[in-house]
């Protein structure tokens, strides 16, 4: 039974469903009145939010909101009805960078509740005023958002009234806009109708009416924008534009057209049809000057073809798009629903028509692209495939070049994963071209904006790979890629296979290509025998290149490393040259510099050897290179053991004939060596003759027995050569003949030499004889030193081809030397040669030398045992004397640097100079020598005491040079500390110009280089004293203080005395750089107090003054301005001096085995200015006087020079016992001349009755001396009144030779003098005969008389017979004196002379 029929037959109860009915109208009118409250509410929410306070809240809402594209509205408040007329006040609308439009009232009528229904309903909205301060820049909105709305929009009015634009917006002055508008977009029509004046210039007419349903279609637009408007001045042009459309027609067929101007110019014109809804656009356009210049532009051309065709329902755009331009053409068919922003199998085919489009130095031909998108805008596939025949850039063709796969859209990226394919690169290497075919290219390149990028793209062909980044602008049209490349096994001919790396930067585009390479590699193995002996079996490589499309090949920095060879090159390739420019360094020749060219001429080169081969004294060989015909031209300069050279030689390879060398110059110092060689069946052919400079001879060399024959005639006589270090041969002989051919050496011939002078080492004679026949036979030699026998060495060695056994014995300084053990050298496997234990004996002390030598190392074991130091005296007269003991150990191998240690002791070490000889000394040292450092220990005893130590580091050392040049470069670290006998390590340096004695402390921490040492600590002493051989001077009781800083020693004050009261004291600086290469530097500046600082050549002087004392290591200067307090110069001292004088003469027909002498070292200069007001005492040759004047002591210690004047203040003259008083006197000194000062003096006497006057002039050494007398007398007249008291008639036979003699010497001759000669014996200042007197009672007598002092004298007078008197004077000025006489006969007498000349 159905529910119904149940429901209708069961009894129904009558109370419950009168119950049930009311519940459920209760239900009902409870949902009734909820309704009704909800209606309520909702009424009266919206009159609330369009009452005032509703209003206010609605417009705080307003401000609150922020969207993604960060535009803000901000209202100041709301007049009127909310959802109907209403007034906006202040209204102001802002961008993340801030507010860029205010409006200060905004009429808005329009129907909000209408949305919910018809879509957006304005009635009117009109603007009244307004700024419009700059164009806003807001944040990308929603992606998915559609391009054309999607709901109805109704505006009857829109009006924009007077809205300025802001100054700068649109031009330099601000701009008014008015527009007035309407849009009707709803049931299948679309209605747009604006007409505006957009500032002064701009207007602006659009008119677009479209009803499908009443077959209505109307499209007009008119826009007027001239240059200097507002739309010119927005988007930036200085162009005016002009834009029309105008059509007639309906919806089912319209006709109309478009066109363009700029600047009154056609910039497009098109056709536009519509058929109902299918629209057509076809038309050309010259967009090309409105482009800025780049890549873009040069795409578009001049001209562009355009025509697209489709329709566009319902928000979905489908049809063709066909492009032509001059870079590009292409078609893109398909659909894009702009509503929802989707692509459907849109297909785009293009191919580049200008294949120089992307710059003059790229060429890209046969490039074509075919792809299809798909997907929305937001996640869109583009599926590819591109092919291009091939890429020219310069001299470099890539061909066949595919990709194939998908590319991605993310909505602001492109993602394209790369699969590419290259079939060819061709550089124009033959060595690289064969590796570059068949190469692939993956990775991923990204595209968003106008950027380009990948971070890693793979690019491989056989035997070579990159990993490359890639970074380009196709707005710029620049790119960029850079990363690491590598190639294996490539082959170069005649070289070997190379392994190379490297990082490259690329950039090409709108400018030529251009590539930066930064290199590595590396040749396993040279297999071309000439460059392996050159540089090595392996060579490595690195630098830099740099070339492009538009300018040549530069390389730079590259770097040839190998067991050999280190060598940095820069260099360039240009149309028609080539050129190099480098240096490096090779085992065997040194450091060296390279420049070269290759041009249509040929190759040219230069190179420099710094110091290519030491044992020849090889230094600064320039080698020069240039192509002539059939061959090259050689020029070479430098500098050789045997003095400077300079050569011009020409190679002649023709192709049809045999190699030949034209030696056209060749002078090596000042011998010329010329011939002709011709090159062939393994020999020189030729004959060189040597002539000039003291050689004569000739060097045949030729062809003999499959090998090199050579025959040498020379011969030396007085050869003189120009090195470094002088070489000369006073004789010689060398006849040698021989042959060098594989396998065998026979030599023979015979050496003979006198007078064999290098530097310090002399030989005075050398014989030696070689027998030698197929690497086998003897080698005899003895050597001499100087005549004497002061060393002589007798050598016998013979020689076999793996083994040379040398035995010498001799005599140096009358002690033998003898070789227990003789030397053995043995070949070694490697080629090299090992020295078998050498023991050599001398007085008393041994060496005991064994190690190995070439195969690529070197090794060498000295260990000495009470060897004296003397022995060095064989090579150079150092004066070293003490025994040395102790282990030396060094080493090196090909290439590298030595390494060593030594452990030694010298006892009783000592140094003689000329007069001066050091206090012995111990020292003890450690030494331990690596590649990159050295470290030292030693300590000083004297007298048996530990006096010094001294400890040193230098690390850091270079890799490469000289020994000794590499430990002044590198870092020093050093302490020294010393306490003991300033001598004992002050004549170590045997400086004889200067003796320091006495006790001194040193302290010092020395840092910087052994070149520049900066040297911390300090010097002091109590007791020095300080003596000079050059100048006399003295110095005692020297106290000293000083510091140490940095390569200097600060001497803060020294103090000393000189005779009894004399004082110096000052400071001063010593400079300790260079030493080794030169002597300290010294600056010390002295005050004098009443010093005596001068005795020596006949001069002494005390002075006070300041005293300066300057050198530069080498020789030094005297300087100073000072008071003379007293001086003494005796004339005629100058030829007395008891030095031995350098006199430059020549000595012939010497023995050719006696050493030539010594030459002195630099003298010292004086530079001293002297002011004497008095106290300059000259005595000598007749003199006995004071003097002042003013004084130059100038020249130097071996020849000083006076220069200024000298006045008399008093004194006598004294001739032959006769004193005669100076009245006048002048001494001028002549710094020009060795001194011997003018002399002008005058000097007065009376002697009975007769005044006598005595002029001296002329030189010091050889004066002239006049007598003259009141009356006028003769000279022998004269003299005899002076010396014998009476006329010439009455002398006797004494008296008349006494006089002859006095006569003489006037004359400037000898003669006899006894009297005179008897006078200067006993020291008397005369010595006179005195005639007899019988008034007085005297006979013939005798006079001797004595100065004492300047102002008394004194004369005994006596006849040896009874009678005798005594005579004293004394001057109290000079023309003022007091005489006494007493005598045997009763008579004393004193009386006052004054003496007046008028």
């Amino acid at each position: 039974m159905s529910e119904r029929e149940s429901d209708i037959a069961a009894p129904v109860p009558e109370a419950p469903p009168a119950r049930r009915f009311a519940r459920s109208r209760r239900v009902a009118a409870w949902m009734v009145g909820i309704l009704a409250a909800l209606l309520l509410l909702i009424v009266a929410a919206l009159a609330v939010l369009n009452s005032p306070i509703g209003q206010r809240w609605v417009v705080d809402q307003i401000a609150k909101v922020a969207p993604a594209s960060g535009l803000k509205i901000s209202i100041g408040r709301i007049d009127g009805d909310l959802y109907g007329k209403a007034r906006l006040h202040d209204v102001t609308l802002s961008d993340p960078k801030g507010a860029f439009l205010t409006v200060p009232l905004v009429d808005l009528d329009w129907r909000p509740m209408s949305w919910f229904t018809r879509g957006l309903d304005v009635r009117e909205l009109v603007t009244h005023r307004g700024t419009l301060y700059r164009l806003p820049e807001l944040n990308p909105g929603d992606p998915d958002a559609p391009i054309l709305p999607n709901f109805d929009i109704r505006v009857d009015r829109l009006a924009i009234r007077n809205l300025t634009l802001a100054k700068g917006l649109a031009g330099p002055d601000a701009e008014i806009v008015n527009l007035a508008a309407r849009a009707d977009i709803r049931d299948g029509r679309v209605m747009v109708n604006a007409d505006g004046r957009l500032g002064r210039l701009d207007q602006v007419h659009v008119l677009l009416d479209a009803m499908p349903d009443d077959d209505r279609f109307d499209l007009d637009l008119d826009y007027v924008a001239p240059r200097g408007g507002v739309l010119a001045g927005i988007i930036g042009t200085d162009a005016g534009y002009r834009a029309q459309i105008d059509g007639n027609g309906s919806w089912s067929r319209w006709n109309g057209m478009g066109y363009v101007t700029r600047n009154g110019e056609n910039f497009a014109a098109f056709r536009m049809t519509n058929a109902a809804g299918d629209y057509t656009i076809v038309g050309q356009a010259r967009p090309e000057a409105a482009i800025a210049p780049g890549l873009l532009r040069d795409a578009v051309g001049s001209l562009v073809s355009y025509k697209a065709t489709g329709t566009l329902k319902d928000s979905v755009l489908d049809g063709t798009i066909r492009l032509v331009t001059r870079g590009v053409a292409g078609t893109a068919t398909g659909a894009l629903n702009l509503a929802d922003k989707v692509a459907d199998n849109l297909v785009v085919n293009a191919r580049l028509r200008n294949p120089d489009l992307f710059g003059p130095g790229t060429r890209i031909e046969g490039a074509r692209i075919a792809a299809t998108a798909n997907g929305s805008f937001r996640d869109l596939s583009l599926r590819h495939a591109l092919t291009v025949d091939q890429v020219v850039s310069g001299t470099t063709r890539i061909a066949g070049l595919s990709q194939e796969g998908t590319a991605t859209y993310n909505g602001s990226r492109w993602t394209l994963p790369l699969s590419a394919r290259v079939a060819r690169i061709t550089t124009g290497s033959a060595q690289v071209d064969p590796r570059l075919v068949n190469g692939t290219i993956s990775g991923t390149v990204t595209y968003e904006g106008t950027r380009i990028a990948s971070d890693r793209l793979a690019i491989a062909f056989p035997g070579a790979n990159a990993q490359l980044t890639l970074a380009g602008d196709t707005g710029t049209g620049n790119y960029r890629i850079a990363g690491p490349v590598a190639a294996n096994g490539l082959a170069l001919d005649n070289i070997g296979r190379v392994n190379g790396a490297g990082n490259i930067v690329a950039t090409f585009g709108s400018a030529p290509w251009t590539l930066r390479a930064d290199v590595r590699g590396r040749i396993p193995r040279v297999t071309n025998a000439t460059l392996a002996n050159l540089a090595g079996p392996a060579i490595s490589f690195s630098g830099g290149i740099t070339t492009g499309g538009a300018r040549p090949l530069d390389f730079r920095g590259v770097r040839i490393d190998s067991a050999k060879l280190d060598l940095t090159l820069d260099g360039m390739i240009r149309p028609g040259r080539t050129s190099v420019a480098g240096r490096g360094r090779h085992v065997d020749y040194g450091p060296f510099t390279v420049e070269g060219a290759y041009t249509a001429r040929g190759p040219e080169a230069v190179l420099v050897f710094a110091d290519p081969l030491p044992s020849a004294g090889l230094r600064n060989v320039r080698v020069a290179i240039a192509p002539i015909k059939d061959g090259f031209g050689i020029e070479t300069r430098g500098q050789s053991l045997l003095g400077p050279f300079d050569g011009t030689i020409d190679l002649f390879a023709p192709a049809n004939g045999p190699t030949r060398i034209v030696i056209r110059k060749l002078d090596v110092w000042r011998t010329s060596v010329s011939g002709n060689l011709t090159l062939g069946n393994g020999a020189a052919i030729g004959t060189l003759a040597l002539a000039g400079g003291g050689l004569d001879g000739t060097i045949g060399l030729s062809s003999r027995g499959g090998g090199q024959g050579f025959d040498v005639d020379v011969t030396a006589n007085e050869a003189r050569f120009g090195g470094a270090t002088p070489l000369s041969i006073g004789q010689a002989r060398i006849e040698v003949s021989g042959l060098i051919a594989r396998g065998r050496t026979t030599i023979g011939g015979n050496v003979f030499a006198q007078g064999i002078n290098y530097g310090t080492l002399f030989i005075g004679r050398l014989a030696a004889r070689a027998d030698l026949d197929n690497g086998r036979g003897t080698v005899t030699a003895s050597l001499a030193g100087r005549r004497g026998s002061r060393f002589a060495l007798q050598i016998n060695a013979n020689v076999a081809p793996d083994r040379v056994a040398v035995a010498a014995r001799g005599e140096f300084a009358g002690r033998p030397i003898t070789m227990p053990r003789r030397a053995v050298l043995v070949r070694q496997r490697d080629g090299g040669w090992l020295l078998e234990p050498t023991q050599v004996n001398f007085a008393g002390g041994s060496i005991l030398a064994s190690g190995e030598m070439g195969g690529g190392r070197t090794e060498a074991r000295l260990q000495l045992a009470d060897m004296p130091l003397s022995v060095a005296d064989i090579y150079a007269d150092l004066g070293l004397g003490g025994k040395i003991s102790g282990v030396v150990d060094i080493a090196t191998t090909r290439g590298g640097l030595p390494t060593g240690e030594a452990r030694v002791k010298i006892a009783g070490l000592t140094r003689s100079g000329l007069v001066l000889t050091s206090r012995p000394i111990d020292l003890a040292l450690v030494a331990r020598l690596s590649p990159t450092r050295l470290e030292t220990r030693a300590v000083v005893d004297e007298g048996g005491q530990r006096r010094g130590r001294l400890q040193g580091l230098i690390s850091n050392l270079p890799a490469s040079g000289a020994l000794f040049e590499r430990l002044r470069a590198g870092s020093l670290f050093a302490q020294l500390r010393y306490n003991g006998p300033a001598d004992a390590l002050w004549r170590l340096a045997a400086i004889d110009a200067f003796d320091l004695t006495g006790p001194i402390s040193i302290a010092a921490d020395v840092t910087g280089t052994l070149a520049t040492p900066r040297v911390n600590g300090s010097l002091a002493s109590n007791n020095l004293r300080l003596q000079s051989s050059l100048s006399g001077t003295d110095l005692r009781n020297v106290s000293a203080r000083g510091t140490f800083r940095g390569s200097r020693l600060n001497i803060t004050s020294f103090r000393g005395t000189t005779g009894e009261s004399g004082t110096v004291s000052g400071s001063g600086t010593v400079v300790l750089e260079d030493l080794g290469i030169r002597g300290p530097q010294l600056d010390i500046r002295a005050a004098a107090r009443n010093a005596r600082i001068l005795n020596a050549n006949g001069l002494t002087a005390t002075v006070t003054g300041p005293l300066r004392i300057v050198s530069d290591g080498i020789g030094g200067t005297i300087a100073g301005r000072v008071l003379v307090d007293r001086a003494s110069w005796r004339l005629g001292t100058a030829a007395a001096d008891q030095r031995l004088p350098q006199i430059r003469t020549r000595e012939i027909n010497l023995p050719y085995d006696v050493a030539p002498r010594a030459v002195a070292s630099r003298p010292w200069r004086y530079l001293i200015d002297a002011r004497a007001p008095s106290r300059i005492d000259v005595d000598g040759m007749g003199l006995d006087s004071e003097w002042g004047g003013t004084i130059r002591v100038r020249g130097t210690t071996d020849d000083p020079r006076l220069g200024g004047e000298a006045r008399v203040i008093r004194g006598d003259y004294s001739f032959a016992g006769t004193r005669f008083e100076l009245t006048r006197g002048i001494i001028r000194f002549d710094e020009s001349t060795p001194i011997d000062p003018r002399l002008d003096i005058l000097a007065e006497t009376e002697e009975n009755g007769l005044a006598v006057q005595v002029s001296v002039q002329g030189s010091a050494l050889a004066p002239e001396i006049a007598f003259s007398s009141t009356p006028a007398l003769p000279e022998e007249e004269i003299l005899a009144r002076l010396l014998f008291g009476g006329s010439i008639t009455e002398l006797s036979a004494t008296d008349v030779l006494q006089l002859g003699s006095a006569v003489a010497s006037l004359r400037g001759g000898g003669g006899m003098d006894p009297i005179n000669q008897l006078r200067t014996a006993i020291g008397l200042d005369r010595l006179r005969i005195v005639s007899a007197d019988q008034a007085l009672g005297r006979g013939t007598a005798i006079a001797l008389g004595k100065n004492i002092g300047r102002r008394f004298y004194v004369e005994i007078i006596t006849d040896g017979r009874g009678y005798s008197a005594t005579q004293g004077e004394f001057r109290i000025t000079s023309w003022l004196s007091i005489l006494a006489s007493i005598s045997t006969i009763g008579r004393e007498s004193v009386e006052v002379r004054a003496r007046r000349d008028y």
